[in-house]
């Protein structure tokens, strides 16, 4: 079929003849469409896969010669993309996969390609196999980062954990870890969305558990706490690691603030009434009194679940408010009676003993309390109690003291091991030794009588002084004033970082929750741990 001698027409900015396969290939998204010796299809391509391509002719200035100009042809001229923005863009794309939580299939997405296509005609998009690749590999990156932030950490860590169940059906633990930076900030980072395979039975959590740490090369040791729900399998897990690693276990406040208020709304007079108001005016006084006898534990789990600030510490003074509160409101309708006094009773029978001290074992919520500057005059707690805390802070603190000194003696003798010549004592060296060198010993001991004396007298110190406002913020104190106070700050960075809840790590199968929707329950549970793993630790 004959070929125009002049192009004319204007679609042919936009399209360009190939004269041997008889095709037109479109300049905007490299289609090809049959050539017939017309314009009329280029047209309607254009018309209904580029809207706005085609400019009015009243508008549409005229050429003054039908053959292109040097400016169309620059512009027209292909300019392929380098390897580097090729592998910006690429990058770009896997990191919005990540942090918007879509699913790796969007890439096929037809729309999503042509959008591509508009942002950068040249750029080919790579297939979802590559970007999966590439998100394997990015995982095992973050994952070596991971492992090394948490080497680095010199303070105890805390774990929150929980079980949780996607749309297929399929289990996970969540687990997150807590600590404090050596610049007093609260840090979390998410170390597992494992699948599980077997029953959850106590005994198979700890296994899990443990095994979650070993895969960052934590120490047990270094593991100070762990705040779970009120489930009895994880209960019953979390009472066999107290027992083999010492760790200390936390329920959850938040669980246990809903499960107060759930049992004070199920008495059967307030049941009734709310009932009856959605009939009765005049029962609305009574959801008028619900709504002011829980606003207290509305803001008490908010503020629980906050996750960049210490919030265990504020436990103990809460719940006294949360007493106070149910003690001095007054409401008028029986209902709302009922329901302070239920609320009340849920307190004391769940947090009774939420202040025990013990000489056995350690209450990790009220140390945290009391190394936190705003409550540590302890007034949530009598007088004599509040001096057995003191006693319990001045014996961690002599541990510590201990400790770095064991450690100390450690380094000092293989220093001493590895310099030539400095083996057993040869008669000669016996001869020449004078009579104050035998006193060396003692002289250690005396040295670190008087760092055990410095420690007491700075734990007296810390407890002598002004508690601060309680809107400040105590990291940000421990941070200016840990060098007045150096062991205690190394304590208070240990006990600081215990959440209240274990909301971290539910917050964890929010997001796996929308990675495990529907459109992606084909996603493989190694995936699905991938990208929680890489949403929640960015780089």
């Amino acid at each position: 079929m004959a070929t125009p001698k002049t192009k004319t027409s204007k679609v042919w900015d936009n399209f360009i003849l190939d004269n041997v396969k008889k095709v037109v290939k479109c300049n905007i998204c490299k289609g090809d469409l049959a050539w017939h010796g017309s314009t009329s299809s280029m047209m309607e391509h254009l018309k209904r896969k580029h809207v706005g391509v085609l400019e009015d002719d009243s508008t549409r200035p005229k050429r003054s010669c039908a053959s292109p100009t040097a400016m169309d042809q620059y512009l027209q001229r292909k300019r392929p993309v380098s390897l580097q923005q090729a592998t910006a863009l690429t990058n770009s794309i896997l990191t919005m996969l990540v942090k918007d939580m879509r699913p790796m299939s969007m890439v096929d997405g037809e729309g999503f390609r042509e959008m591509i296509r508009q942002f950068n005609p040249e750029y080919i998009l790579p297939s979802r196999t590559h970007f999966t690749h590439l998100m394997e590999k990015k995982y095992e990156a973050t994952l070596l980062k991971v492992k090394e932030t948490i080497k680095e950490v010199k303070s105890a860590l805390t774990l929150t954990a929980d079980v949780w169940t996607s749309r297929a059906t399929e289990a996970y633990l969540g687990v997150s870890c807590h600590f404090i930076s050596e610049d007093w900030e609260m840090k979390t980072l998410n170390l597992a969305t494992m699948p599980l395979e077997e029953r959850h039975s106590g005994v198979n959590i700890m296994t899990w558990l443990e095994e979650v740490i070993a895969k960052y090369d934590i120490l047990p040791t270094k593991i100070k706490a762990v705040v779970h729900d009120n489930g009895s399998n994880i209960v019953a897990a979390m009472r066999m690691l107290e027992e083999k690693h010492g760790w200390a276990s936390v329920r959850c406040s938040g669980h246990t603030l809903q499960l107060i208020v759930n049992n004070a709304l199920k008495e059967p007079s307030i049941s009734r009434a709310v009932g009856a108001a959605r009939h009765l005016p005049d029962q609305w006084v009574l959801l008028e009194e619900l709504t002011q006898g829980l606003q207290p534990f509305q803001c008490a789990t908010v503020y629980l679940s906050g996750q960049e600030y210490a919030t265990a510490s504020c436990l103990p003074q809460l719940v006294k408010g949360l007493q106070r509160s149910t003690q001095q409101t007054r409401f008028e309708t029986g209902a709302g009676k009922a329901f302070l006094a239920s609320a009340e009773k849920g307190i004391n029978e769940r947090w009774g003993c939420l202040n025990t001290i013990s000489a056995e074992k350690e209450n990790p919520i009220v140390l945290s309390a009391s190394l936190d500057p705003r409550f540590r005059k302890l007034k949530f707690m009598g007088a004599e109690d509040g001096t057995r805390v003191q006693g319990s802070i001045e014996v961690l603190a002599i541990k510590e003291v201990r400790g770095s000194e064991i450690q100390g003696c450690e380094q000092v003798h293989q220093q001493r091991v590895s310099v030539p010549g400095r083996g057993d004592k040869s008669a000669l060296d016996n001869l020449l030794q004078s009579d104050t060198d035998s006193l060396s010993e003692e002289e250690d001991e005396s040295h670190e009588d008087q760092k055990l004396q410095m420690a007491r007298s700075k734990v007296q110190m810390y407890f002598a002084e002004p508690a601060i406002h309680k809107k400040d913020d105590p990291l940000r104190w421990w941070r200016e004033n840990k060098g007045r106070f150096p062991v205690l700050s190394k304590l208070a960075r240990s006990f600081l970082c215990i959440p209240a809840t274990s909301t971290p790590s539910e917050r964890i199968f929010s997001v796996a929750g929308n990675i495990c929707s529907q459109k992606r329950a084909s996603l493989s549970r190694d995936h699905v741990e991938m990208l929680t793993f890489l949403h929640f630790n960015p780089e």
